[in-house]
C-alpha cells in the first residue's frame, strides 16, 4: 500500500493504485487499474476534475533495480487527456543509511496547464513512518521544488485491509501547497484489490488554474496484476 500511495503522489495525474509489479512472464510485470477521481492532484496542485481513469504499468529489472513505464487515459468533461511516465528505482546506502532512490520522468495532459516533470527521490523507511524527499523540476513553468511525504501502512483488523495514513508538502519559490489524507487498500484475491482515498489540499498559487484553496479530494477504483 505505501508504494501505492508514494507513486500516486508522485505522479499526480496517473490512477491512484497500479503500481506494485507482479511478475507476468519471465522479467517482465504488467498491472492495470480504472478508479474515479473527483480532484486529481500534481505535488499539490489541481490537474483535473471528476474524472475516470484508466491505466496499465510495464515494470522489468535493470541495473540492480526496476525500470517501469506508466500510461494512463482519463476522460474528462471536455474529452480524454493522456499521462506517462517513466520510472527506475533501485537500494542505495548514503551516509550509512540504506534507502530507496527513484529518478522519474512524467507528462501530464491537463486543461488546467499541461506539465513535464524530471524528479529524484529518496525514501528512509522506519517502524514508525516513512519519509520521501523528492526534489523536482517542471519545464512547463520552468519551476523546481521539493516535496516532503510522511507515511505509515497501518494494518487493521479486517484480513487483508490496510490503511495508510499521509501527509504532502511542496516547497517551491512559487507557491506552497499542503495535502493531508488518508488511502485504503483491500485485496480481494491474489492479483485482484480495491483501493480508495480522501484528502485535504490547499495551496497558495493564487490567480492560477491550479490554484486549490481548501480542497477535498475523493477516489476509489480497483487494480489487477497479471
Amino acid at each position: 500500500m505505501k508504494k501505492l500511495i508514494l507513486k500516486t503522489l508522485a505522479m499526480g495525474a496517473v490512477i491512484i493504485g497500479a503500481f506494485t509489479a507482479t511478475t507476468l512472464a519471465a522479467n517482465i510485470s504488467v498491472e492495470a487499474g480504472a478508479s474515479f477521481n473527483t480532484l486529481s492532484t500534481n505535488r499539490g496542485l489541481g490537474v483535473r476534475e471528476d474524472s475516470f481513469g484508466y491505466s496499465l504499468l510495464l515494470g522489468a529489472p535493470a541495473a540492480d533495480g526496476n525500470l517501469s513505464f506508466a500510461v494512463s487515459t482519463h476522460d474528462v468533461e471536455d474529452g480524454f487527456e493522456q499521462d506517462w511516465g517513466i520510472t527506475y528505482s533501485r537500494a542505495v546506502e548514503l551516509f550509512g543509511q540504506n534507502l530507496g532512490a527513484a529518478v522519474h520522468l512524467e507528462s501530464t495532459d491537463s486543461a488546467f496547464g499541461d506539465r513535464n516533470e524530471f524528479g529524484v527521490g529518496f525514501t528512509y523507511a522506519h517502524s514508525l513512518a516513512d519519509l520521501t524527499a523528492t526534489v523536482w523540476y517542471e519545464d512547463k513553468s520552468n519551476w523546481a521544488g521539493v516535496e516532503f511525504l510522511l507515511s505509515r501502512d497501518i494494518e487493521t483488523p479486517i484480513d487483508n485491509l490496510t490503511v495508510t495514513p499521509f501527509t504532502a508538502v511542496n516547497l517551491s519559490d512559487e507557491y506552497t501547497a499542503v495535502e493531508a489524507g488518508v488511502a485504503a487498500n483491500y485485496e480481494l484475491s491474489d492479483g485482484l484489490s480495491l483501493f480508495a482515498k480522501g484528502s485535504y489540499i490547499d495551496n497558495d498559487l493564487d490567480g492560477s488554474a491550479h490554484n486549490l484553496e481548501n480542497e477535498w479530494s475523493l477516489g476509489a477504483g480497483v487494480n489487477f496484476k497479471f
